[in-house]
């Protein structure tokens, strides 16, 4: 067996003592094999019941291979470096912490780890690999810093954490990959900065989240943000993010579900903002910060509140009245078109909120949008219905239209006097009731049977008949609305 420098004997007696060696500048690098051995040998807790390893500082040379090692002792390391691949795959830990390090690369894939987690302040320089890793605790990754441009900077996908994923401050040139990962507590991305230009910032397809999901003030992402299937027990919250993908998709919370969205950002998203089937109790946004292009499609929520923001503060500073005519803009941002359900959901919730006008309106824009995509003929006989009744929203428009045939039928009948049918029992002539008696088709006052139109009067008492029936039944239309509301 080959002698034990003196850098070995320190850290082998620290280890079985339990206790913290520090490394200054001027100490020898130490072996990455006498760390993997440390960690893959066996401790009798009978002899060494504190043993630990915690190194200060050291700079390790060489691999660590720790793979499917089963480890007993808590690992922490702090200002260390590694120049070469640390390799825990399939390891079992009690513990296992990396702050203020820096690391080629972290190797961890179905690393299981009873307690905490952490790569706190620490660099990786190469991909850090935590994929099917399972976590009892907290993964803290806080401050940060992952540099993988271009591929995957932090590699978790199906990744599962009893605890939380703090990740504030943290800084990533790369992909975080979360596919399928579960968070029991919060995932945490407060002032996170995020670079993956033209490529996916985060992928997290069905990422299953217990609690809050914050990516809050100073939240800085360039890059597709993927969100889809995702589930959040609580809050999914974007509020003074910034979110960036010219060509991308800023932000994709497609068939994603969450008590509460809040999309206040910092400023307007730069790409698509894809909202499609997404389901949530309340959808909080701003008209300041509405992104150009947003899917609506499938989006449904019971409560759409605008909140204003005081300087990209992550507190609220109040409630913002949105007139129906913004609102309307909003869901017109839609770069693929008309779809219908975008409207009928912002009508259900003026109609459950008691704001039956701003309902109707939003109906009837609806028909309106739509009469946009019809051929001629459709186009047509819609334009003569919005004017007629509004598409049956704005049936006052149909009493105007009756006073208004009335006089044009007062006025022709003045003009061109009908004759009596029978001039021994008719009435004495009124053009303005014989005209009221035409266009009410369920009230008789006795005067449409008593004349006989003639020449131009009989085309002007067909056109009232008929108008008579078309007007009317929208007139008991709207008065049964009111009557039943």
């Amino acid at each position: 067996m080959a002698r034990m420098s003196a850098v070995e004997r320190r850290v082998r007696a620290a280890f079985h003592a339990g206790v913290e060696i520090a490394f200054s500048a001027g100490d020898p690098p130490l072996p990455g094999s006498v760390v993997a051995d440390l960690l893959c040998r066996p401790v009798d807790r009978a002899e060494h019941p504190r043993a630990a390893l915690r190194l200060r500082g050291a700079t390790v040379i060489g691999p660590i291979d720790a793979s499917d090692a089963e480890i007993t002792v808590p690992v922490r390391f702090r200002d260390c470096r590694f120049d070469a691949p640390v390799d825990l795959s399939g390891a079992r830990l009690a513990d296992l912490q990396f702050s203020g390090c820096e690391l080629r690369d972290l190797r961890a894939r179905l690393m299981a780890v009873r307690g905490d987690a952490s790569l706190a302040d620490s660099t990786v320089a190469g991909p850090a690999d935590l994929s099917d890793v399972r976590i009892g605790g907290d993964l803290v990754l806080e401050r940060a810093r992952l540099r993988h441009s271009g591929g995957r900077a932090l590699a978790a996908a199906r990744l599962a954490v009893g605890g939380s994923l703090l990740g504030s401050s943290l800084h990533a040139a790369g992909e975080l990959w979360l596919d399928g990962a579960q968070v029991g507590g919060n995932l945490v991305l407060d002032g996170a900065v995020l670079r993956n230009p033209s490529k996916r910032a985060i992928a997290a397809d069905r990422l299953v989240i217990g609690g809050n999901l914050r990516a809050g003030a100073g939240f800085d992402a360039h890059g597709d943000l993927l969100l889809i299937h995702s589930q959040v027990g609580g809050q999914l919250w974007f509020v003074g993010a910034k979110l960036t993908s010219p060509a991308g998709w800023a932000l994709h919370l497609g068939s994603a579900k969450a008590d509460s969205v809040w999309l206040c950002f910092a400023e307007a998203p730069v790409g698509r903002v894809r909202l499609s089937g997404l389901r949530t109790e309340t959808l909080f946004d701003h008209p300041a910060v509405w992104p150009a292009q947003l899917d609506l499609v499938g989006c449904t929520y019971r409560l759409l509140v605008a909140r204003s923001f005081e300087g990209g503060s992550s507190a609220p500073a109040g409630v913002v009245t949105v007139p129906v005519r913004r609102r309307l803009e909003w869901v017109r941002r839609s770069p693929d078109g008309y779809a219908p359900q975008p409207y009928e959901q912002l009508a259900e919730v003026y109609r459950r909120g008691g704001q039956d006008v701003e309902a109707r309106r939003v109906l009837l824009e609806k028909q309106r949008r739509r009469r946009a995509g019809l051929r001629l003929p459709g186009r047509i006989g819609g334009y003569l219905l919005d004017g007629l009744v509004g598409y049956g929203y704005r049936t006052w428009l149909a009493g105007l239209w009756l006073l208004a045939f009335w006089a044009l039928g007062t006025a022709a009948f003045t003009a061109w006097p009908p004759p009596p049918r029978n001039p021994a029992e008719a009435p004495e002539p009124s053009a303005a009731l014989y005209a009221l008696d035409l266009l009410l088709p369920i009230i008789n006052l006795g005067h449409d049977t008593a004349w006989k139109p003639a020449g131009t009067g009989q085309y002007v008492a067909a056109v009232l008949v008929v108008m008579g029936w078309v007007l009317t039944t929208a007139v008991v239309a709207g008065l049964s609305r009111i009557i039943n509301r």
